[in-house]
């Protein structure tokens, strides 16, 4: 394992959601090499078991694997059990697993799936880890957005299970997954602000991340037809020139969660080791305390959730 390593991690724990492939992967390895103990979350366990393994091996970190379907409640829910249960302090939460799929599917709680992953299930795991994060202070949550959230009009609050932008829940749409996508990711942006606030003076951050366009993930790899074919077109030609690739994007990832000088920064948004603009709807104030309060109805945590 040949890995650039990032400031001092020892002594420090990490979990990362998504973090058996891709840039997630990268920033474990990353972390690892810095001495932090990461904490691996996928859905894929032969990938997730050999990034822990591949971490171990080099010595530098320690690594162990959780399996988690961040769509399911049920599974957050788990996780979040086994992490407190084990582990004394978290430093750093990146709520980094997501997904695209033009095929219109339902978790286990009935949610559109880009919905459940990448917005719901982080909402509720960040909500489960709070205490022990606090209680670890100073510490980071990074979320992990995208320029996607700009691609679109905003949230539909009476569509916010996605059902009318399929408009053949039995037939793939890429069209219809694009726009679930950039729902989820926008929705990433309004929770990092609202929590921001929430936070002042507890001692823990929260950032969010824009990776770069089209980075070489796995991600991708449900698209159909000339979507496809144009993703594996802009793949080839950014990898061949290192403009796209998952190690770029964990650069920003590694500093934005160890980085001294970024310890008390919060409500940031960043790519390729800059701070950006996210767009004029992901500022509203209106809709992302809309969006916290249903949110918090749907998981049952958040200090506006039912009962």
């Amino acid at each position: 394992m040949s890995v650039e390593p990032a400031a001092d991690m020892r002594g420090k724990t990490v979990l990362i959601t998504g973090g058996a492939r891709g840039m997630g992967r990268e920033t474990a390895l990353k972390l690892a090499a810095a001495g932090a103990h990461i904490i691996i979350v996928d859905w894929e366990g032969e990938a997730g078991t050999r990034t822990r393994d591949e971490i171990n091996r080099a010595g530098s970190g320690s690594a162990e694997f959780l399996y988690c379907d961040m769509s399911s409640q049920a599974d957050v829910r788990s996780l979040a059990e086994q992490v407190t249960a084990k582990h004394e302090r978290l430093d750093v939460l990146f709520n980094n697993a997501g997904i695209t799929d033009p095929v219109r599917r339902e978790s286990l709680e009935g949610f559109e799936m880009h919905l459940a992953t990448c917005h719901l299930g982080h909402f509720l795991l960040t909500h489960l880890l709070l205490d022990l994060l606090k209680a670890s202070a100073p510490a980071r949550i990074i979320m992990i957005s995208s320029e996607a959230h700009k691609a679109g009009p905003g949230l539909d609050f009476d569509d916010l299970n996605n059902e009318k932008i399929w408009k053949d829940h039995a037939r793939p749409s890429n069209n219809a997954a694009f726009t679930a996508y950039h729902r989820a990711k926008l929705s990433n942006l309004y929770f990092m602000y609202e929590l921001a606030d929430r936070l002042q003076g507890t001692g823990v951050t929260i950032n969010a991340i824009s990776p770069g366009f089209f980075v070489n993930t796995t991600i991708y790899r449900n698209l159909t037809g000339i979507f496809m074919l144009a993703a594996k077109i802009v793949f080839g030609i950014g990898t061949l020139l290192r403009l796209n690739t998952p190690e770029r994007s964990a650069r920003t990832y590694a500093w934005l969660a160890t980085d001294p000088a970024l310890a008390e920064t919060t409500a940031g948004y960043y790519e390729h080791l800059a701070e950006k603009e996210t767009s004029d709807v992901a500022r509203d104030p209106e809709p992302r305390a809309k969006l916290w309060q249903w949110s918090a109805e749907q998981t049952g945590v958040g200090d506006q959730a039912a009962g």
